[in-house]
């Protein structure tokens, strides 16, 4: 039987380190389909020898590299943290050392498959879920049956989502350094936003897992790992069809003692939904608002008003639960009267804390990849491999720039531009803190209405 080794290629630590969830998946898939498999992560050990080490002791007769991200998004360092060609080094590498078969898959891959696949020189690729494309792409090679390079997980099978399958080698370190485990309760996104990839990497259907199975995967690295605080990594966890609402009263009924983030979309919640989150285990909500005011928000065909935005904040405030509120500057018809109109309406955001970005990544599939060509400003057939960004044609990115970074100085819960932030976890984190950082920086007062009262 075919030995498999995936490389977990992500090796950014920032803001925080991150358990490879992917990988770990699709290496447990792996293995309930009888192939031996073996998980190396290039952010505990990065160094050629160690590889090499690796590939002489386990001697695979396939290569899976999990690709999570192609950049960090961020306008003003992407180009430093594109992880193309480190990439495309990484497979020759692994070319230098043996004839394995070497295929790409992971998020960053799908978004990018073709490109990625072309810039890095390897064999194959997978896009969607790995943990059903990559089995059945082995079991054709196998059996010596010819394969197309890229091989899609089909439709029917994007309803699978594989147990968390914890590493006993890799999940102990991320504890140690600090790291969250990430967990899925579902995948898919049902929004339309516009620029967002999450629909073309996981579908517009929403899939839930089983309550009980994720209680499962809980309760394992719980009991086996120490784990006690966890991030639910669905697109949006406060689904419209109430899932999250059915798993909350499952992880009521196990009372496993942990605690776990998630994204939400900013909508407006009951305050029984936000005690049963709590009773659930809800730490703390990092929303995706994306807009500082409603012309940004309907540009960025956002599901959500301002009103909603605000009156989100003051639940997470009046029931003590941390939100850190995600905010893009610069989409389509931005201005700068939008953008002061968006500064100001942050600043009604009390108790909460503000991450902010300057320009929108172009990905091909986004109504905004549509939009950018409509406007001229980027070719239909453009890769896009490398960060390319959006931005507002009213706009000056060096006043905009100058003006977010004096809105946001001298704020504890205000961090622009979004490497600020880092800069700011890596103190606490070498401090001696750990888990997401963010959620020790709101304070909690009387809230009402928009209005602090102390």
């Amino acid at each position: 039987m075919k030995r498999v080794l995936v490389i977990a290629s992500n090796t950014c630590q920032d803001p925080y380190p991150v358990y490879p969830l992917g990988a770990s998946v699709v290496a447990g898939a792996l293995r309930q389909a009888g192939y031996p498999t073996l998980v190396h992560d290039l952010a505990l050990e990065a160094s050629p020898d160690a590889l090499v080490r690796v590939l002489e002791a386990f001697d695979p007769d396939c290569i899976g590299i999990s690709v999570r991200n192609v950049d960090n998004v961020d306008s003003l360092s992407a180009e430093a943290s594109w992880t193309g060609d480190a990439l495309r080094d990484l497979v020759a590498r692994l070319k230098t050392c043996g004839k394995a078969p070497i295929i790409l898959g992971g998020p960053g891959f799908s978004l990018m498959p073709e490109a990625l696949l072309e810039h890095s020189g390897a064999d194959y690729g997978v896009t969607g879920p790995g943990e059903v494309a990559l089995p059945a792409l082995l079991d054709r090679l196998s059996i010596g049956k010819a394969s197309p390079r890229i091989v899609a997980a089909p439709g029917s099978s994007r309803r699978v989502i594989g147990p968390a399958a914890w590493d006993d080698s890799v999940l102990p370190e991320y504890l140690k350094r600090g790291g969250v485990p990430g967990l899925h309760t579902k995948r898919g996104c049902p929004n339309a936003c516009l620029y967002c990839g999450y629909p073309l990497v996981e579908g517009t259907i929403v899939r839930h897992r089983d309550p009980l199975e994720v209680v499962e995967d809980l309760r394992l690295a719980r009991d086996r790992f120490g784990a006690r605080e966890f991030f639910f990594t669905d697109a949006v966890f406060n689904d419209p069809e109430g899932g999250h609402l059915h798993l909350a009263e499952v992880l009521v009924r196990a009372n496993l003692g942990v605690r776990f983030g998630a994204y939400f979309q900013p909508r407006r919640t009951t305050d029984a939904e936000w005690t049963l989150l709590k009773r659930a285990g809800l730490m703390a909500v990092e929303a995706g608002t994306d807009g500082g005011c409603d012309r940004t928000l309907e540009g960025l065909n956002k599901p959500h008003s301002m009103d909603d935005v605000f009156t989100f904040q003051e639940m997470c405030h009046a029931h003590r639960v941390p939100c850190a509120h995600f905010v893009i500057f610069g989409g389509p018809d931005e201005t700068m009267e939008t953008l002061e109109e968006g500064l100001a309406n942050l600043d009604r955001l009390q108790g909460g804390c503000v991450f902010a970005f300057l320009g929108l990544r172009l990905h091909r599939g986004t109504g905004l990849h549509r939009l950018a060509v409509q406007e001229g400003r980027i070719q239909a057939g453009d890769a896009l491999l490398r960060p390319t960004f959006y931005l507002s044609s009213h706009l000056d990115p060096a006043l905009v720039e100058d003006r977010l970074r004096r809105a946001f100085a001298g704020r504890r819960d205000r961090f622009f531009p979004p490497e600020e932030g880092n800069l700011r976890m890596r103190v606490l984190r070498r401090m001696g803190y750990s888990g997401l950082l963010w959620d020790t920086l709101p304070t909690f007062a009387s809230y009402k209405h928009g209005v602090i009262r102390s």
